[in-house]
């Protein structure tokens, strides 16, 4: 039995274009603020969902994700820094959810792994 993941945008889109290769014992799931970035910027959105419907578990927002992301952004914004609100929610799924997070955007979710965000 092979990790717990959610994969980011930038990754997903790796994937497709057949640059990136996912371990067929890992788990994938994506944000639902991920298929919006994905599916936003191709030609056929309900092609593309199907497709990441097709390959990945999505993962629906809900009350203790939410919790958790204004929590997170509450905390940084006492401390002067901010992430971008798509970001701290994907950062607040894998927290809540105990998936390890892959992304080569390191920098979005830099401060997060003091909430118990862990990178793939």
């Amino acid at each position: 039995m092979g990790e717990r993941i959610l994969v980011d945008t930038d990754c997903l889109i790796d994937y497709y274009k057949g640059g990136l290769e996912l371990n067929p014992e890992d788990s994938h799931y994506v944000s639902e603020i991920t298929v919006y970035e994905f599916i936003r910027g191709t030609r056929n959105v309900k092609e593309a969902k199907k497709i990441l419907e097709r390959s990945f578990s999505i993962v629906w927002l809900d009350n203790e994700i939410l919790e958790k992301a204004s929590e997170i952004w509450r905390s940084l914004r006492a401390s002067g820094r901010l992430v971008e609100d798509r970001d701290l929610i994907i950062g607040g799924t894998a927290v809540v959810k105990r998936f390890k997070l892959l992304t080569r955007n390191i920098k979005h979710y830099e401060g997060l792994e003091k909430y118990g965000l862990v990178f793939y």
